[in-house]
């Protein structure tokens, strides 16, 4: 109402009470947003896990509106919580198969080669080539030795070794190591053993014929005058009384490399 002096008076201000009872119900729904949130973010990790959780509790009944405060309130929205499936209606999850270790491939082994036979893969014809048979001794020869190297005998397998070197060397190595095959014979016989010297010698003589070679093969028997120009020895002597290698000629007939030997 106008006043006495002509100016308008203010109605009077709200109360702290009617303040907060306008606040309180906006205050309420927010809490009641937050309560719902959280619930299905509970069930979310629940679900997740595959462990059941605690049941989801329910968003606490909306407070009666008092007032004009709950007509003012009516005009916010509520949020509902979202329905989640029931973790025991899930299907239970497979359990990993283990994977099987995968065998190792079966290695065959190769069938085992014979000393002797027809089918190119015995050992007599890998120590003697093609001139096996170029004299019938050698066969006997091939055969004395193979049993003396499957008997372990070193001085056997060094004799093999050296003519397996000898055979596949070139022309100038077959003249080098004419001593060397010697000397294993010699030291697979220290006594010298004619039955098998004789055909090794053949043989020797048939594979440096392959390479166009005139070195020849000249045998130093025991009580052997001692010649310095064919034979070498440690101590002095008149006469040979072990013998540890053959002599060596060049195509000419002159000495190549000289026996090694003992003198008495």
């Amino acid at each position: 109402m106008p006043a006495d002096d002509g100016r308008q008076t203010s109605e009077a201000p709200p109360s702290l009470g009617e303040i907060l009872d306008v606040i309180r119900p906006h205050v309420e729904k927010i809490e009641e947003g937050f309560t719902a949130i959280r619930v299905t973010l509970d069930a979310l990790a629940t679900h997740l896990s595959g462990s059941p959780g605690p049941p989801a509790s329910k968003v606490p009944a909306e407070p009666a509106a008092r007032g004009s405060a709950a007509e003012s309130a009516a005009a916010i929205p509520t949020v509902e919580p979202v329905a989640q499936p029931s973790v025991a209606a899930l299907p239970p999850r497979a359990a990993p198969v283990a994977a099987a270790p995968q065998a190792k491939p079966r290695v065959e082994r190769p069938e085992a080669i014979a000393v002797t036979g027809a089918d190119g893969r015995d050992w007599s014809r890998i120590l003697f080539g093609e001139h096996l048979r170029a004299d019938p001794s050698i066969t006997h020869l091939s055969g004395s030795l193979l049993g003396d190297v499957y008997a372990g005998d070193t001085g056997a397998i060094a004799l093999a070794g050296q003519l397996m070197t000898f055979r596949t060397g070139t022309a100038e190595q077959k003249a080098r190591l004419l001593k060397d095959v010697g000397e294993a014979f010699y030291n697979w016989k220290p006594q010298g053993d004619e039955p098998l010297l004789e055909p090794l010698i053949t043989w020797v003589h048939a594979e440096l014929d392959d390479v166009s070679l005139g070195n020849r093969i000249m045998v130093v028997q025991v009580g052997d005058r001692y010649d310095m120009q064919r034979h070498n020895a440690r101590q002095s002597g008149v006469e040979v009384a072990e013998v540890y290698g053959w002599i060596v000629l060049r195509d000419n007939g002159k000495v190549f490399s000289k026996a090694n030997v003992a003198l008495k």
